[in-house]
């Protein structure tokens, strides 16, 4: 009977402890569920958010970024929001349920670099790398590593012509006293000479863009607001271009225009992708990519940055010309007939003032640069390509027949430099400010969808807090995702 009575109660404290180890490890599991549920809920209900992304900015610009205002709502909104989809997600077991968001990825953080990055990843899928990197290496190659920046031994030719002209003013008296290199406000340079500045002196910036359109062109009469444009507000990169001066009768000046744009060729590099990019989604003179776009020249936009495609078209006609002047001008110094021509045209003009002759030849040479630049320009407008460096065979325009030579028909040039390319050197040059103005025209865009959509309002990625309680535990975790 004891040995029966000591089983059964062996028996019982075994079936008991077994009962408390079943009832532990069921709570440990449905706690472990409930833990599991929880993070598997805080995961989807983030990933809700990013479900929210902007259709229009990813179907036209490949951009993943959602409103951390929810339209206008107000971030309170959104973290409303994100805690009643993270509430629904857990089910009635789960109470005191709370969502903080605590930090934000911007589009624009880090100087660009979420935007910068989905750019690359777009192209890296778009096109192979190589090709993107293929077509800066296309235009090096063609430029010959060359930029316009003018050689030393010209430069010091240049300043000796100036330095005799003052020389040989300050050695006279009575009426050429105080000459210098300034022709223009020399009474004795004036002969019956027909002068080619006569011609550049005339021409304004509007009846320049004339002159370079084909004429089977209109211009776009498209507008944009500027009041709004986040490049103002994250640190306004809008900057005119001086105009080369068309008088060329001081050094100073033509110094000036021949060094206005500077040396471009080392901002060509590391700007591969986003200038493959720009060529892909936005409109420019020459190619429409979104009909759906407010402005039809936006790359023109990029890189002017004024309110109308006018402005903006007529602002690049005379970025580019600037960027063949020196070329131009390089070009043509290393021609001896053109540079013997233009001697001669110096002597005739100079006519009472021979000391004038050294500047005034440069000068002259300046204005023949200029005037083929437009030709140059002339040529990208109507679509084909323009050679690079200039020498006898492919120099267009005579300074003789100035008008009759600008309207000159051309051939492709085998090795050339086309529009598109022209533009890409152009953004290159001020790529901070051309990445500033892709956000103004993503925003402008699709406002016309969503009047309360604003591109700094635009998040890539965000951390949140979220806290519930299963049964007497709470839960905690800190949890963040991007795209």
């Amino acid at each position: 009977m004891n040995n029966k009575g000591r089983i059964v109660v062996f028996i019982s404290l075994i079936t008991a402890v077994m009962l408390i180890l079943i009832t532990l490890v069921l709570q440990v599991v449905v706690l472990s569920a409930a833990r599991s549920k929880d993070v598997i809920a805080t995961r989807l209900s983030m990933s809700d958010v990013k479900a929210c992304y902007n259709r229009y900015i990813f179907e036209h610009y490949h951009i993943l970024l959602f409103d951390k205002t929810a339209g206008g709502n107000g971030e309170a909104y959104l973290e409303e929001w994100l805690e009643q989809a993270f509430s629904e997600k857990l089910g009635d077991a789960y109470s005191d349920i709370r969502v903080v968001i605590t930090d934000f990825l911007m589009l624009t953080d880090q100087s660009y670099a979420p935007l910068k990055e989905q750019m690359q990843e777009y192209m890296t899928y778009a096109i192979a790398e190589k090709g993107v990197q293929a077509g800066v290496d296309k235009i090096k190659e063609k430029t010959g590593g060359q930029d316009g920046t003018l050689p030393e031994d010209l430069k010091e030719d240049m300043e000796h012509a100036e330095s005799e002209t003052e020389y040989a003013d300050t050695g006279n008296t009575g009426e050429q006293e105080g000459a210098g290199s300034d022709l223009e406000e020399n009474p004795v340079a004036q002969l019956a000479a027909d002068d080619p500045r006569d011609y550049t002196k005339k021409l304004s910036s509007s009846v320049i863009l004339n002159l370079v359109l084909p004429d089977d062109k209109t211009v776009s009469d498209a507008s944009i607001t500027l009041s709004d444009a986040p490049s103002l507000r994250l640190g306004g990169f809008f900057t005119n271009y001086k105009e080369v001066n068309r008088k060329f009768d001081n050094m100073v000046s033509l110094f000036e225009g021949l060094t206005a744009l500077g040396s471009w060729q080392d901002s060509l590099a590391d700007t591969g992708i986003q200038l493959a990019y720009i060529e892909q989604v936005f409109n420019c003179y020459r190619e429409e990519k979104n009909d759906t776009a407010v402005l039809a020249y936006e790359q023109e936009y990029l890189i002017a940055g004024k309110a109308s495609d006018y402005e903006n078209l007529r602002s690049v006609a005379h970025r580019m010309i600037g960027i063949r002047y020196p070329i131009n001008y390089i070009g043509l110094c290393k021609q001896p007939d053109k540079m013997e021509r233009l001697t001669e045209l110096a002597t005739a003009i100079a006519g009472a003032a021979p000391y004038l002759i050294p500047a005034l030849k440069y000068f002259l040479a300046g204005c023949w640069a200029y005037i083929e630049s437009i030709a140059d320009v002339r040529v990208l407008f109507d679509g084909k390509k323009a050679a690079f460096t200039k020498n006898q065979s492919n120099w267009i325009t005579d300074i003789d027949h100035i008008s009759e030579s600008l309207s000159k028909q051309t051939e492709d040039a085998e090795n050339g430099l086309d529009y598109q390319a022209y533009l890409s050197v152009l953004q290159a040059m001020s790529m901070e400010g051309v990445t500033a103005r892709m956000l103004d025209l993503m925003q402008i865009n699709t406002m016309q969808e969503e009047p309360d959509f604003r591109i700094l309002h635009g998040a890539v990625g965000f951390e949140a807090d979220f806290e519930s309680t299963f049964d007497g535990y709470v839960f905690r975790y800190h949890q963040q995702a991007s795209y």
